[in-house]
């Protein structure tokens, strides 16, 4: 079974588009982080897992329709990434 590895210009462009708001609402800029995602194309659901890395710190989310989207920005509301 093999894994595709993601990167952030390899994401839908609607994925793109909500992060770089959430970003923006909160003072940063996509660049700011380190995005990959990886896929298993045996994974009956197709969902991918979302890592976003900045500085020492990383989170990983399950994508699961945009979700991941909207627990980045919660972490980015609880200042995980600062």
């Amino acid at each position: 079974m093999e894994i595709t590895l993601l990167r952030y210009t390899d994401l839908p462009i609607g994925d793109r588009a909500a992060f770089e708001l959430v970003c923006a609402r909160h003072g940063f800029a996509p660049a700011h982080f380190d995005i990959s995602a990886c896929m298993n194309p045996g994974d009956a659901a197709q969902e991918r897992l979302v890592t976003i890395r900045r500085g020492g710190w990383a989170q990983s989310y399950h994508d699961r329709h945009g979700q991941w989207i909207r627990q980045f920005e919660a972490d980015l509301t609880c200042r995980f990434f600062k």
